[in-house]
């Protein structure tokens, strides 16, 4: 009961203008009310008149008074009880949000042992290849061959249910696969396209032939490492 009793207090201090306008209203509303039945008293001249005007005349000045009445209270309880209250933060009921993924609070020596351990990185060892002679290969460039700028791809694609196909490179590591090109014709250890490296920094990468099905499922890749070197 107490802690309703707190909220209405804060919440009839939060809002105070509202609620002096609407105060104000009412006074005028009532003060209308007041001089109309003034001017109605005066002019009636049978009794019934005057008994109806008074009754508008008590009513009238009750809503004066109420009004007055709410006026001095909220300007007490903003002037002189609002600064004795406590913080409506105080007041506030924490909520539990149900969705809410917790997450872990590390010390800053845990911190520290985190931010020290290595990024686990992905090799080509670590990633399932499904190279096979005459279905699905890359004859050049050799696996570990060292390359530079232009690099033509021969290589065969020629999988059960063929719809196309795709090759793409990623750096060591962190896989990040990106597509360099795709066709859509069977091919026996013939040109399947061309990679371009001369804008990529230098050092080991993965490359890989995707094929794809007639109804556009990526099937196993055939993966192979290679070397990007600086062109002479």
């Amino acid at each position: 009961m107490e802690a309703f009793l707190d909220r209405v207090l804060h919440a009839l201090i939060t809002y105070r203008i509202g609620i002096y306008v609407l105060i104000g209203l009412g006074f005028l509303v009532y003060l209308r009310k007041f001089t109309s039945g003034i001017q109605e008293w005066r002019g009636s001249v049978f009794g019934l008149e005057r008994e109806i005007a008074k009754r508008k005349l008590i009513t009238a000045s009750t809503g004066l008074v109420l009004t007055v009445l709410l006026l001095v209270g909220e300007f007490l309880l903003t002037t002189i009880i609002r600064p004795q209250l406590p913080a409506q933060s105080a007041l506030a009921t924490p909520t539990i949000d149900p969705f809410a993924t917790p997450s872990a609070t590390f010390l800053p020596e845990e911190a520290e042992a985190l931010a020290a351990q290595p990024t686990p990185t992905v090799g080509q060892d670590m990633l399932e290849s499904a190279c096979e002679e005459g279905v699905l290969e890359i004859t050049s460039p050799a696996d570990g061959e060292a390359v530079s700028g232009t690099v033509e791809i021969i290589g065969t694609v020629n999988v059960e249910g063929f719809g196309s196909y795709k090759y793409e490179y990623s750096t060591m590591g962190v896989i990040n696969w990106v597509t360099i090109a795709a066709g859509n014709q069977v091919k026996l250890n013939e040109n399947l396209g061309f990679w371009y490296t001369s804008s990529l920094p230098p050092g080991p990468y993965l490359f890989q032939l995707v094929p794809l099905s007639n109804d556009g499922e990526e099937l196993s890749p055939c993966i192979i490492s290679v070397e990007v070197v600086p062109e002479e």
